[in-house]
């Protein structure tokens, strides 16, 4: 069972990780425990060989029901990155907009354009 049950620990603090709230400042930080976690993980279940005793299978359906909970909290992260990266665009545009009001393309709006020769 030591297999399973290192998968089952490294899942488990895995899920504690990316249930816990990220604030802003410290997402760099959590994105790579996350991702070192992964690599164990990963390395854990590539050396995985049935068969299972009824506890590991046991310890394997936490595990499938935790993978569900961490993919639907990972992609709630990369939608606040995706939110904040649009958010930084905009505000950098508006930026240059208000630093250089001049530099911007002519709007057409209000010309006058006669189709007659």
């Amino acid at each position: 069972m030591g297999v399973v049950r290192d998968v089952w620990l490294v899942t488990n603090e895995l899920l504690e990780t990316v249930t816990a709230p990220w604030s802003p400042e410290e997402r760099e930080e959590r994105l790579k425990a996350v991702e070192e976690l992964l690599r164990r993980r990963e390395k854990l279940l590539g050396a995985l060989r049935p068969p299972y005793s009824e506890e590991e299978r046991a310890l394997g359906r936490d595990i499938v029901a935790w993978n569900r909970d961490i993919a639907e909290r990972l992609k709630a992260v990369q939608d606040e990155i995706r939110r904040d990266l649009r958010m930084a665009g905009a505000k950098r545009r508006a930026n240059a907009r208000y630093v250089h009001p001049y530099e911007q393309p002519l709007s057409l709006d209000g010309m006058f354009y006669d189709k007659r020769r």
